[in-house]
C-alpha cells in the first residue's frame, strides 16, 4: 500500500529515522519538537516494530502463496492432460448418445 507516494518499506525506513532523531533530542518532554514527549516515542516505536512484524509475515505469505500457486498450475496442466486423454479414449469407445455420463456435451 502507498500513502503520501511511499512504498511500506520507505515509510518504515523514514519512521525509524524519526524515532531515531526524537530519541537523540533529550529525555525530557521540552526537549521534544511540538509537545511530542516519551510516551508518543514509545508508543511510535512499538508500533512501527508491529508493522515491521506484520510486514515479514506478509511478505513470508506472498512467497508462500506464490510457491502454492505454481504448485496448483502444475498440478492442473497434469489433470487437464488426463483429462484430454480420458475425454479422447471415451468418445473413441463409447457411443456418442452416452457420452453425457461422462460429462462430454461435445456434438462430435
Amino acid at each position: 500500500m502507498k500513502i503520501f507516494g511511499k512504498s511500506d518499506a520507505e515509510i518504515i525506513s523514514e519512521a525509524r529515522i524519526m524515532i531515531d532523531a526524537l530519541n537523540r533530542i533529550g529525555d525530557t518532554s521540552e526537549d521534544f519538537p511540538m509537545g511530542l514527549g516519551k510516551t508518543f516515542i514509545d508508543e511510535f516505536t512499538a508500533l512501527r516494530e508491529n508493522v515491521v512484524t506484520y510486514n515479514s509475515e506478509v511478505d513470508k505469505l506472498k512467497a508462500d502463496l506464490a510457491a502454492k500457486t505454481m504448485q496448483l498450475s502444475d498440478e492442473m496442466k497434469r489433470m487437464k492432460k488426463l483429462y484430454s486423454e480420458a475425454k479422447e479414449r471415451v468418445k473413441e469407445s463409447v457411443s456418442q448418445e452416452k457420452w453425457e455420463q461422462f460429462g462430454i456435451d461435445d456434438k462430435k
